[in-house]
């Protein structure tokens, strides 16, 4: 019996599922589509603004990487120039240390020879005087200041 085809209760089946497509078509079908239309463009639309971003974004990034080589390069720029000032300075101050040490010397010297120019004379002076004094006393006899000035300096001259 259920089994059984039933030509009126197949008309009224049609007829019943009809009415229902007609009216879930008239109250349910066009909010379901408008529903999902605006769905489906708000998810156009966020993936539009999220490509838009994305592309902002590796534009940002671009230009963030391009102004972060030039400071790299300025900082490189920077470093070397005071590396290089460094050095000249260096260079500079052990020049005029190598100077000052080559004057310090050259003074040195020049009172070396002046010193020893004094000592040589005075020496000679005292020589001289000795020998005086032992030629005045081998000879016995005194000489006047005169002649000691004198015998002092030709033997003096004859040293040289």
């Amino acid at each position: 019996m259920l089994l059984q085809l039933n030509p009126g209760l197949m008309i009224w089946t049609i007829v019943t599922f009809l009415c229902l497509v007609v009216v879930l078509r008239l109250v349910a079908w066009k909010p379901i589509l408008a529903m999902l239309e605006a769905r489906e463009n708000k998810i156009r639309d966020d993936i539009d603004t999220a490509a838009k971003n994305r592309a902002e974004a590796e534009k940002a990034v671009g230009e963030i990487q391009a102004q972060l080589d030039k400071a790299r390069k300025d900082a490189n720029t920077i470093i070397a120039e005071a590396r290089n000032l460094a050095e000249k300075a260096r260079e500079e101050i052990i020049a005029e240390a190598k100077s000052e040490g080559g004057k310090i010397i050259e003074q040195a010297k020049n009172e070396i020879q002046l010193e020893r120019d004094k000592a040589t004379q005075s020496l000679r002076e005292q020589f001289a005087l000795l020998a005086i004094e032992a030629a005045g006393k081998i000879i016995e006899q005194k000489l006047s200041p005169e002649d000691h000035q004198n015998i002092i300096t030709k033997t003096i001259g004859e040293m040289k």
